[in-house]
């Protein structure tokens, strides 16, 4: 078996990419997971035996280092690439499949905690088929993740001997919780931004809509769930154990781990926000409101929450600020824009304003303009700075009625979303592919058509 410092070692240099994850990576770990699962006699301790009890926790470090690395390597729709891109993508999947398998096969995987990055990268490789299978298979995964989660957290209870392994899993929860939200996110994006393509290729057709409408809004309620609930995580974290600079065997969490789950939570309540009057159309009653528009209060207030999070000032261990990325920045550009196209004239102040832009509340036809420019105009590296995310890019006409419902109930016009889509065809996601810019008409003129 490796040893302790071993396990450290090969976490410690596949996180700073000095280690390539292969084969033979794999086959140690494997080898290792059966050796441990020996120290399973009858009548089984409840314990881990002192010969592996410091190994696990490391163990469960290195799986999920071990997972995460061939993560990057698999590319969007893999299964639909030919060649080279798809067998390294194939490849770097297979590595992934064992790493979770491992992790599944744990002895006392309440003392691994972070081994549970494993399933959640393999979750994130299905959701990366970009196909109806794989989107059920990485919810399925994720599932799997949450259920193993709540049952170790359950294990350890209130025993103070434990704390580190209820601190660990509270970490871990952050990346699952981004994984599983991502996914629902990814998931509605695809689906409402491909719809046109869909049609053109017999994916899809009209009789599928409602079926993929109800889907899309239940995924992504469990997922704005755990994903509200993981950022009530973060804070306990910050208030109990801080965060650190350095992910280490001891420490996982950065201090800015609640940025990205919030920025996901934020576009999924948002996207919910815009199919509720296509839900309430195909007669459907929100889960835990008299009426839609106590949910789409709910979704708002959330949106808002979320939002508050990811403009909260982030501090390194030293006490120096700690940057906002600019995708970030793009990201929360992109939440208000889509805001205000939803909602038109919301008061919503920003509290951090990095551009004049955001800086315009309520967020009127002035702010919608003033945004949009600002993803459209090239960074210092002559590179646009975004797109609209799906509320630039959508074309199933089902949704695009109920986004001009939406505005109008808030006092807007339906049309106005027409004529900013128009208008502003380049915050388009894709934009650039051929015949797009007629495909978005003929959805654009469907949705206006049965409205």
């Amino acid at each position: 078996m490796l040893s302790a410092d071993e396990l450290r070692s090969y976490a410690r240099s596949i996180r700073d990419e000095e280690l390539v994850v292969d084969e033979r990576l794999l086959a140690m770990i494997e080898s290792d997971v059966a050796a441990y699962r020996e120290f399973l006699r009858e009548p089984r301790p409840q314990l881990p035996p002192p010969e592996i009890a410091d190994l696990l926790p490391l163990m469960g470090w290195l799986l999920l280092e071990a997972s995460l690395a061939p993560l990057w390597i698999v590319e969007a729709g893999y299964e639909s690439l030919d060649g080279e891109r798809r067998a390294r993508s194939e490849a770097a999947a297979a590595l992934i499949d064992r790493a979770a398998d491992a992790a599944r096969a744990l002895p006392w995987p309440e003392f691994a905690p972070r081994a549970l990055g494993a399933i959640r990268a393999q979750a994130l490789v299905a959701s990366k088929r970009d196909t109806e299978s794989g989107y059920d298979d990485a919810w399925i995964l994720h599932q799997e993740a949450a259920r193993k989660h709540a049952s170790f957290l359950d294990s350890h209870g209130s025993d103070p001997s434990r704390e580190r392994y209820v601190r660990d899993l509270g970490e871990v929860l952050l990346q699952l919780a981004l994984a599983e939200t991502g996914t629902a996110c990814r998931t509605a994006e695809r689906v409402l931004s491909r719809w046109a393509e869909g049609k053109e290729a017999g994916t899809w057709d009209e009789q599928d809509s409602a079926q993929w409408t109800q889907r899309m809004f239940r995924r992504l309620a469990e997922g704005v769930e755990t994903g509200m609930r993981a950022l009530d995580v973060a804070a306990g974290i910050a208030q109990r154990w801080g965060f650190t600079d350095r992910v280490t065997e001891e420490r996982l969490a950065l201090p800015t781990s609640h940025r990205l789950p919030a920025i996901m939570t934020a576009r999924a309540n948002l996207l919910m926000l815009s199919m509720c009057p296509e839900m309430a159309d195909l007669g459907r009653m929100p889960d835990g409101f008299d009426t839609w528009a106590e949910a789409r209060g709910d979704l708002i207030a959330r949106f808002q929450e979320c939002y508050r999070h990811i403009e909260r000032p982030v501090l390194r261990e030293d006490g120096r600020p700690w940057p906002m990325r600019p995708e970030h920045e793009r990201s929360m550009v992109q939440l208000r824009l889509h805001l205000a196209l939803a909602v038109p004239g919301h008061d919503f102040p920003a509290e951090l304003v990095f551009d004049p832009c955001v800086g315009i509340n309520p967020l009127t036809e002035e702010a919608v303009e003033a945004m949009s420019g600002w993803l459209a105009t090239p960074d210092a590296t002559g590179t646009r700075r975004g797109d609209a995310n799906v509320i630039g890019s959508a074309t199933k006409p089902s949704f695009l009625r109920s986004m001009a419902a939406l505005r109008t109930t808030y006092g807007g016009t339906g049309g106005g979303y027409v004529e900013w889509r128009r208008a502003w065809f380049v915050l388009d996601r894709h934009a650039d592919e051929p015949g797009r810019r007629e495909r978005v008409e003929r959805a654009l003129a469907e949705a206006d058509a049965a409205s």
